[in-house]
Protein backbone atom coordinates (compact mmCIF):
# COMPACT_ATOMS: atom_id res chain seq x y z
CA UNK A 1 0.00 0.00 0.00
CA UNK A 2 1.68 3.44 -1.04
CA UNK A 3 2.40 5.35 1.97
CA UNK A 4 0.11 8.14 2.62
CA UNK A 5 -1.96 10.00 5.36
CA UNK A 6 -5.85 10.28 5.19
CA UNK A 7 -8.71 10.95 7.47
CA UNK A 8 -12.13 9.68 5.63
CA UNK A 9 -15.23 10.08 7.69
CA UNK A 10 -18.67 8.41 6.92
CA UNK A 11 -21.65 10.07 8.01
CA UNK A 12 -25.37 10.25 6.98
CA UNK A 13 -28.61 11.60 8.88
CA UNK A 14 -29.89 8.18 8.06
CA UNK A 15 -29.37 4.68 9.00
CA UNK A 16 -29.37 1.77 6.62
CA UNK A 17 -27.43 3.16 3.61
CA UNK A 18 -24.70 0.73 4.24
CA UNK A 19 -22.73 3.20 5.54
CA UNK A 20 -20.69 0.60 8.02
CA UNK A 21 -20.30 -1.41 4.90
CA UNK A 22 -19.27 0.80 2.91
CA UNK A 23 -16.57 2.06 5.84
CA UNK A 24 -15.75 -1.00 6.58
CA UNK A 25 -14.63 -2.29 3.19
CA UNK A 26 -13.02 1.11 2.69
CA UNK A 27 -10.52 0.75 6.21
CA UNK A 28 -9.71 -2.55 4.81
CA UNK A 29 -8.83 -1.45 1.32
CA UNK A 30 -6.51 1.07 2.32
CA UNK A 31 -5.08 -0.73 5.54
CA UNK A 32 -6.49 2.07 7.62
CA UNK A 33 -8.03 1.73 11.26
CA UNK A 34 -11.57 1.48 11.08
CA UNK A 35 -12.95 4.24 14.20
CA UNK A 36 -17.09 3.85 14.90
CA UNK A 37 -19.46 5.43 17.24
CA UNK A 38 -22.35 1.99 16.30
CA UNK A 39 -22.18 -0.37 18.78
CA UNK A 40 -23.26 -2.93 16.38
CA UNK A 41 -19.96 -4.00 13.52
CA UNK A 42 -18.86 -6.46 11.69
CA UNK A 43 -15.50 -5.59 11.74
CA UNK A 44 -13.48 -7.76 14.02
CA UNK A 45 -11.14 -4.84 13.67
CA UNK A 46 -13.29 -1.97 15.31
CA UNK A 47 -12.05 0.51 17.03
CA UNK A 48 -15.75 1.42 19.28
CA UNK A 49 -16.07 4.67 21.22
CA UNK A 50 -18.76 4.21 23.77
CA UNK A 51 -22.12 5.96 23.57
CA UNK A 52 -22.11 8.00 26.79
CA UNK A 53 -18.05 9.87 26.01
CA UNK A 54 -19.12 13.31 23.84
CA UNK A 55 -15.37 13.18 22.65
CA UNK A 56 -13.09 10.81 20.31
CA UNK A 57 -10.20 10.46 22.36
CA UNK A 58 -7.04 12.49 21.45
CA UNK A 59 -4.95 9.42 20.34
CA UNK A 60 -7.50 8.36 17.92
CA UNK A 61 -7.99 11.81 16.03
CA UNK A 62 -4.52 11.99 15.37
CA UNK A 63 -4.22 8.61 13.71
CA UNK A 64 -2.32 8.99 10.30
CA UNK A 65 -4.64 6.69 8.29
CA UNK A 66 -8.32 6.08 9.77
CA UNK A 67 -11.91 5.75 8.78
CA UNK A 68 -14.28 7.39 11.57
CA UNK A 69 -18.23 5.97 10.94
CA UNK A 70 -20.90 7.76 12.77
CA UNK A 71 -24.29 6.35 13.13
CA UNK A 72 -27.65 7.88 12.21
CA UNK A 73 -28.09 11.51 13.58
CA UNK A 74 -31.67 13.02 13.99
CA UNK A 75 -31.72 16.96 14.16
CA UNK A 76 -28.18 17.71 14.65
CA UNK A 77 -24.74 16.52 14.33
CA UNK A 78 -23.34 14.84 17.47
CA UNK A 79 -20.10 16.19 19.14
CA UNK A 80 -18.38 13.50 18.22
CA UNK A 81 -18.75 13.56 14.74
CA UNK A 82 -18.11 17.45 14.66
CA UNK A 83 -14.76 16.39 15.89
CA UNK A 84 -14.35 13.80 13.05
CA UNK A 85 -15.71 16.74 10.61
CA UNK A 86 -13.07 18.92 11.70
CA UNK A 87 -10.25 16.49 11.29
CA UNK A 88 -11.38 14.33 8.15
CA UNK A 89 -9.78 15.25 4.91
CA UNK A 90 -13.33 13.78 3.25
CA UNK A 91 -16.63 13.40 4.37
CA UNK A 92 -18.34 10.34 2.55
CA UNK A 93 -22.70 10.69 2.66
CA UNK A 94 -23.72 6.82 1.59
CA UNK A 95 -27.38 6.76 0.39
CA UNK A 96 -30.13 4.62 -1.21
CA UNK A 97 -32.12 5.49 -4.37
CA UNK A 98 -35.45 6.35 -2.42
CA UNK A 99 -36.64 9.71 -1.71
CA UNK A 100 -36.21 9.66 1.89
CA UNK A 101 -32.54 8.92 1.65
CA UNK A 102 -32.24 11.01 -1.28
CA UNK A 103 -33.62 14.03 1.24
CA UNK A 104 -31.71 13.01 3.89
CA UNK A 105 -28.02 13.29 2.04
CA UNK A 106 -29.35 16.49 1.04
CA UNK A 107 -29.94 17.40 4.68
CA UNK A 108 -26.66 15.72 5.23
CA UNK A 109 -24.74 18.06 3.17
CA UNK A 110 -26.08 21.10 4.22
CA UNK A 111 -25.43 19.84 7.34
CA UNK A 112 -21.36 19.64 7.17
CA UNK A 113 -20.90 22.20 3.59
CA UNK A 114 -19.72 24.73 6.26
CA UNK A 115 -16.33 22.63 7.42
CA UNK A 116 -15.59 23.56 4.05
CA UNK A 117 -14.02 20.05 3.49
CA UNK A 118 -14.54 17.95 0.41
CA UNK A 119 -17.65 15.82 0.02
CA UNK A 120 -18.38 12.69 -1.71
CA UNK A 121 -22.04 10.76 -2.37
CA UNK A 122 -21.86 7.00 -3.09
CA UNK A 123 -25.26 5.89 -4.40
CA UNK A 124 -25.49 1.89 -2.74
CA UNK A 125 -27.56 -1.06 -3.24
CA UNK A 126 -29.43 -0.66 -6.63
CA UNK A 127 -29.94 -2.78 -9.11
CA UNK A 128 -31.20 -1.11 -12.24
CA UNK A 129 -29.01 1.20 -13.67
CA UNK A 130 -31.96 3.43 -14.19
CA UNK A 131 -32.76 3.67 -10.43
CA UNK A 132 -29.48 5.53 -10.20
CA UNK A 133 -29.20 7.47 -12.75
CA UNK A 134 -32.58 9.23 -11.65
CA UNK A 135 -31.40 9.27 -7.96
CA UNK A 136 -27.80 11.13 -9.51
CA UNK A 137 -29.85 13.53 -11.30
CA UNK A 138 -32.06 14.43 -8.15
CA UNK A 139 -29.07 14.89 -6.18
CA UNK A 140 -26.78 17.31 -9.00
CA UNK A 141 -29.81 19.31 -9.48
CA UNK A 142 -30.01 20.50 -6.47
CA UNK A 143 -26.31 20.04 -4.81
CA UNK A 144 -24.63 20.72 -7.89
CA UNK A 145 -20.92 19.43 -8.44
CA UNK A 146 -20.31 17.00 -5.92
CA UNK A 147 -18.90 14.17 -6.59
CA UNK A 148 -21.81 11.18 -6.74
CA UNK A 149 -20.47 7.83 -7.04
CA UNK A 150 -22.20 4.36 -7.85
CA UNK A 151 -21.92 0.98 -5.91
CA UNK A 152 -24.75 -1.66 -6.86
CA UNK A 153 -25.81 -4.12 -4.98
CA UNK A 154 -23.63 -7.02 -4.53
CA UNK A 155 -23.44 -10.12 -2.09
CA UNK A 156 -19.86 -8.70 -1.23
CA UNK A 157 -20.80 -6.60 2.00
CA UNK A 158 -22.36 -10.50 3.27
CA UNK A 159 -19.00 -12.15 2.65
CA UNK A 160 -16.39 -9.46 4.16
CA UNK A 161 -19.27 -9.60 7.62
CA UNK A 162 -18.65 -13.23 7.34
CA UNK A 163 -15.34 -14.46 6.15
CA UNK A 164 -13.59 -11.04 7.41
CA UNK A 165 -11.53 -8.07 6.11
CA UNK A 166 -8.19 -10.47 5.40
CA UNK A 167 -10.91 -12.57 2.68
CA UNK A 168 -11.85 -9.18 1.37
CA UNK A 169 -8.11 -8.17 0.70
CA UNK A 170 -7.22 -11.21 -0.90
CA UNK A 171 -10.60 -11.77 -3.04
CA UNK A 172 -8.15 -11.75 -5.87
CA UNK A 173 -6.52 -15.01 -4.52
CA UNK A 174 -9.60 -16.89 -4.20
CA UNK A 175 -10.65 -19.19 -7.18
CA UNK A 176 -13.97 -19.49 -8.22
CA UNK A 177 -14.57 -15.61 -6.99
CA UNK A 178 -14.40 -14.13 -10.13
CA UNK A 179 -17.82 -12.60 -9.90
CA UNK A 180 -17.24 -11.27 -6.27
CA UNK A 181 -13.55 -9.18 -7.09
CA UNK A 182 -14.95 -7.97 -10.08
CA UNK A 183 -17.25 -6.04 -7.73
CA UNK A 184 -14.74 -5.39 -5.44
CA UNK A 185 -12.35 -3.60 -8.82
CA UNK A 186 -15.39 -1.77 -8.84
CA UNK A 187 -15.47 -0.58 -5.45
CA UNK A 188 -11.97 -0.05 -5.56
CA UNK A 189 -12.11 2.20 -7.85
CA UNK A 190 -14.76 4.69 -6.07
CA UNK A 191 -12.57 4.10 -3.18
CA UNK A 192 -9.54 5.20 -5.09
CA UNK A 193 -11.46 8.41 -6.46
CA UNK A 194 -12.27 8.86 -2.57
CA UNK A 195 -8.80 8.88 -1.44
CA UNK A 196 -7.86 11.07 -4.66
CA UNK A 197 -10.38 13.78 -2.99
CA UNK A 198 -8.92 13.62 0.18
CA UNK A 199 -5.50 13.84 -0.56
CA UNK A 200 -5.33 16.43 -2.77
Amino acid sequence: MDDFEIKILFLSYKGGVGKSSLAINLAAEIDADYVTNDLITTSTKAIQIEANKRKIPKELLTLDRVVFDFGAMSTQLDPKAVQATEVSDVIVIPTLTDIRSLTATISTVDLVSPMNKPIAIIINNFTKKKKFDEAKLFLSERLGDIPIFAIRATTLFDRVANDGEEWFKNIHNNNGEWQLNRSRIAHEEVYNAIIELGTQ
